[in-house]
């Protein structure tokens, strides 16, 4: 788990130290994470939280992104064996996203696709905590509005992402609105 956040602070410091000269967005948002599948018959609803840097190549059009996570789900009334469990996973994926349109659109549609490491923990009362890290994967799409003239941007974005636990793949959907600063 510290790999992982020590991965994505090496990504936000390499992000900042660019910014005056390249293409660098900084991104936060939050929203809710959809169990799927063998996740959704264990679990409800859940939540996520995130940071993003994104790096735009020349083209202006293609960018490498850099994410962080956290979600967290509870038990579904009368799932599995373990009364009142939780499922944490926290993650860092590295995307390559394609936008469509210019830069200076108000509105403008993205697709990505990405690869990471996934720590996925299950904590219950009275039983040990269980802890795993996993690779996952992930791909999905977004919009991004401009707000004014400058340059942040409003952004709704849904994914599903994998990660397989002891033979459980815990699929879910990911739906994010936030902002997004920098240049292009």
């Amino acid at each position: 788990m510290t790999r992982i956040g020590l991965l994505v602070v090496g990504a936000m410091l390499l992000g900042a130290a660019t910014t005056p000269a390249q293409g660098v967005r900084f991104g936060v948002g939050a929203g809710v994470l959809l169990p799927v599948g063998d996740y959704h018959s264990l679990d409800n609803v859940g939540w996520i939280g995130g940071a993003d840097v994104t790096y735009w190549l020349a083209s202006a059009s293609v960018a490498i992104r850099a994410e962080g996570s956290y979600s967290r789900t509870g038990q579904r009334q009368g799932a599995c064996c373990l009364s009142d469990h939780a499922i944490a996973i926290a993650g860092g994926l590295v995307d390559i996203v394609y936008a469509f349109g210019k830069t200076a659109d108000q509105i403008r549609p993205y697709l990505l696709a990405g690869v990471g490491l996934y720590n996925w923990r299950l904590s219950a009362p009275g039983f040990t905590t269980s802890s795993e890290t996993k690779v996952g994967f992930g791909g999905g799409a977004g919009v991004a509005y401009r707000l004014g003239r400058g340059s942040t941007r409003l952004f709704l974005e849904g994914k599903v992402t994998n990660v397989t636990v002891n033979g459980v793949h815990y699929v879910a959907i990911p739906i994010r609105v936030g902002l997004r600063f920098g240049a292009k």
